[in-house]
């Protein structure tokens, strides 16, 4: 499920606005996103007067609902400050004038600035190398407490990181979250989801894959865009007879023909400042074999990212400055 065009900037509002009300508790300000079965708005808590979003599902989806309802109570109880708060479920009248009708929905925490995705679109060649390292480490360290809680992502991308008005860095949409232990073993998952650019090629090909292996892949994937401005590859199918340079990317990567797979990265794209210690662990998180794709642990000991491992808290503080200083830049 994709919920795009988060808005640039929201500000606080009366709680005397009109405007259709949901469940006596949230006004309905405007739509922020739909996927097959809700969709979320920007609402306003007339409690609170805060911004929240609301996630309000079709009739039919109720079995979707209570699914995302119970993995999000499980991510709340992790108190994890890099994933999106969740505020609660309910069931209740959303009223519009005359016309009201039940609906279920779930209230989470508002990304006034939107997502990454949006904001890379409107950079120049992605993000610098210090600040995509600060964003990755963020979000692998939020990932890392999912899978240390036997819960894997399966849709991780720049367009499900938002950013809070505190200019915070939160991973949402767990709407194809799910465990990934039975029994206190891992099991294996076979429902094919994911985004394309971000998905690992044991979906594609239908295979049963490891939740916490399809999440490596995709992080990978996501890091590759926050450096570049690109995508890694079209799709990470080896059997893709394009002679198209984007499509036959993953090939080289999959048959480990590495200097291949950059010279075409580099004449395609134009891109000639991806240093070595970057693409060394770029091709381990993308690799065919989810049994050679590294551990969140032997991420965060990987030499690109030894200098934001080892920084103080003032370095870290240096680090977050130069972040919102180039969201700032690029937020309309």
């Amino acid at each position: 499920m994709q919920e795009k065009n988060f808005p640039k900037n929201s500000s606080m509002i009366s709680t005397t606005q009109k405007g259709p009300i949901l469940d006596s508790k949230y006004i309905l300000r405007k739509e922020l996103g739909f996927g097959l079965t809700s969709k979320v708005f920007e609402v306003l808590d007339v409690q609170t007067g805060e911004l929240k979003a609301a996630k309000i599902f079709e009739s039919k989806a109720s079995k979707i609902f209570i699914k995302e309802n119970n993995i999000l109570q499980k991510i709340s109880l992790i108190n994890s400050p890099s994933n999106i708060k969740f505020y609660e479920a309910g069931f209740g009248p959303l009223k519009s004038g005359a016309n009201e009708e039940d609906k279920m929905y779930i209230i989470l925490e508002y990304g006034t600035h939107g997502n990454l995705f949006d904001i890379i679109a409107n950079t120049k060649h992605g993000f610098s190398e210090d600040v995509s390292k600060y964003i990755f480490y963020k979000i692998l360290t939020a990932v890392n407490t999912l899978h240390n809680n036997g819960i894997c992502h399966r849709d991780i991308k720049p367009e499900n990181i938002l950013i809070t008005k505190d200019y915070e860095l939160k991973l949402c949409d767990f709407g194809f979250s799910v465990s990934f232990i039975k029994n206190n073993e891992p099991r294996k998952l076979s429902k094919p989801i994911g985004t394309h650019y971000y998905c690992a090629p044991e979906i594609i090909e239908n295979k049963q894959y490891d939740g916490d292996k399809i999440d490596i892949f995709s992080l990978g994937a996501m890091l590759f865009t926050l450096m570049t401005k690109k995508f890694g590859f079209y799709e990470a199918k080896v059997n893709n007879l394009s002679l198209h340079a984007t499509k036959i990317l993953y090939k080289f990567i999959k048959n480990k023909q590495y200097d291949r797979y950059w010279d075409l990265i580099e004449n395609t794209f134009h891109i000639n400042n991806l240093n070595k210690s970057f693409k060394d662990l770029f091709v381990k998180m993308v690799a065919y074999n989810p049994d050679e794709r590294p551990s969140i642990e032997d991420i965060k000991n990987d030499e690109w990212l030894k200098e934001i491992r080892m920084a103080n808290e003032e370095e870290l503080g240096n680090l977050r400055a130069k972040l919102i200083q180039e969201l700032k830049g690029v937020i309309a």
